[in-house]
């Protein structure tokens, strides 16, 4: 409950107003990203048969699954059904349809990637439409080639340039059009950072998309050898105008922007900084970080055991909730339907954050993220408005290392996916200003009522 602080506890003000509301976080803000390869090689993971891995999904609420990745561009479509015989570089009509009916069971829609690297205009088109066919409305946008701004290095000539993209992604769009005069496109998903391909695409294809896209890691490779905990609980100072950049090219044409494909460390993650709970502090704060700069969402890539970073295991059939995963819960509960309002630290210096959104309710929330190692502090909230009433959850684990034992909300993923928060810290108030205690290493979600 609101406490008064202590000696152990380094004094912050954040000052929330009220008063001035801003951008609204979309209801489908989180999202998942998975490699086409999944739909091949393991056929039992997007399943609708796969009850744990459902219900881990719709604990999260609405959203957008996002299927692509690199084997989006390595795996061919035959346009027939999967028999013993197929391989798993071939994408058949059986694993659409699989796709399909696991997207009615979580009721998302999809963002769906063709293949560009083979360069296959009419297997594409067929594709194309038969993915369209298949999800029916289930299906958000197309999109055609994953990362193409690193063609060059493989697939394409070593001088092969936006305007070679921009004409081949031309041609698939007329013969996909051809095909299904209604398909929906999204585009460019390229590499974190490369605006110039991201402001050309949008220039030129803004009358032809739904969606402008693009990839972010916050740090990599995972070879790194000096890649830590600290590396991504240090603020990356190149986020914050990538996003800025993004939002102003979008809002000249009064499109949404995503991060279709992010997590922490790019070459799949790496072990202990992916996979432990400082993975869960740099989530929370990078999806409000996204939502404040007007991000229509984000796509956290995983899958497998070779997947580090993975929010959502899926190792045996069996599905698991690690620390990032429970980041896009305490999110969940501290954004669901909210309109973002300001929010000042009184130390900008110290390794901390602070977020807030009004609800729909009429209900406040707030998210308070302390990412320093040993530095615990007592927030003193300033509000605009008196509250009668404070309810806090809690983001928690042993410690930033730990690979097990996260909680939110005093809560753990039950073995069956389903997930019930308790409502044990809570307090009647009837003031505009309240102090909050969060340790080291943890962060809080409070409504303020």
């Amino acid at each position: 409950m609101p406490t008064m602080p202590t000696g152990d506890n380094l004094p912050v003000t954040i000052t929330v107003d009220q008063n001035k509301p801003g951008y609204a976080i979309p209801a489908t803000f989180e999202g998942l990203s998975y490699e086409t390869g999944i739909l091949t090689g393991n056929p039992d993971v997007l399943n609708a048969n796969n009850k744990v891995l459902i219900q881990l999904i719709k604990n999260l609420g609405p959203g957008l699954l996002r299927i692509g990745g690199n084997t989006s561009d390595e795996i061919s479509w035959t346009g027939k059904a999967r028999t013993e015989n197929t391989s798993a570089d071939s994408l058949t009509t059986s694993d659409i349809d699989r796709l399909s009916a696991f997207s009615n069971a979580i009721g998302w829609q999809v963002l769906f990637g063709l293949n560009l690297a083979n360069n296959n205009v009419s297997a594409a088109a067929n594709e194309a439409r038969y993915v369209h066919n298949s999800l029916k409305n289930n299906l958000y946008a197309l999109q055609s080639g994953n990362e193409p701004d690193v063609f060059r290095f493989s697939v394409r000539p070593p001088k092969y340039n936006y305007a070679n993209y921009h004409q081949e992604w031309g041609t698939y769009l007329a013969d996909a059009r051809k095909a299904v005069p209604q398909a929906p496109f999204a585009g460019p998903d390229v590499t974190p950072y490369n605006l110039p391909w991201i402001n050309s695409f949008t220039k030129d294809e803004n009358k032809n998309i739904k969606l402008i896209d693009g990839h972010y890691y916050d740090c990599g490779p995972a070879s790194t050898p000096s890649i830590n905990i600290q590396t991504i609980l240090t603020a990356n100072p190149k986020l914050a105008s990538y996003l800025a950049d993004l939002d102003n090219n979008a809002s000249k044409y009064n499109l949404p922007y995503r991060i279709s494909e992010c997590n922490s460390v790019y070459g799949g993650g790496k072990a202990g900084v992916s996979d432990v709970f400082a993975s869960a502090l740099w989530a929370l704060d990078f999806m409000w970080t996204v939502a404040e700069n007007r991000g229509q969402g984000i796509n956290f890539h995983g899958g497998d055991n070779h997947i580090v970073y993975t929010p959502i295991l899926v190792s045996d059939n069996a599905a698991t909730a690690r620390p990032e995963y429970y980041a896009m819960l305490a999110f969940k509960y501290g954004s669901a339907g909210g309109t973002i309002i300001p929010v000042t630290i009184s130390e900008p210096l110290y390794n901390i954050s602070a977020h807030a959104c009004a609800n729909a309710d009429g209900s406040y929330s707030i998210t308070l993220i302390n990412k320093e190692a040993s530095s615990s502090f007592a927030f003193t909230i300033q509000l605009s408005k008196t509250a009668s009433f404070v309810q806090i959850a809690r983001l928690t684990a042993p410690g930033l290392n730990s690979t097990a034992g996260t909680t939110f909300a005093g809560s753990t993923v039950n073995d069956d996916g389903t997930f019930a928060p308790l409502r044990n810290e809570q307090q009647t108030i009837n003031q505009k200003s309240f102090v909050v205690n969060v340790p080291a290493g943890s962060a809080a979600v409070i409504t303020v009522q």
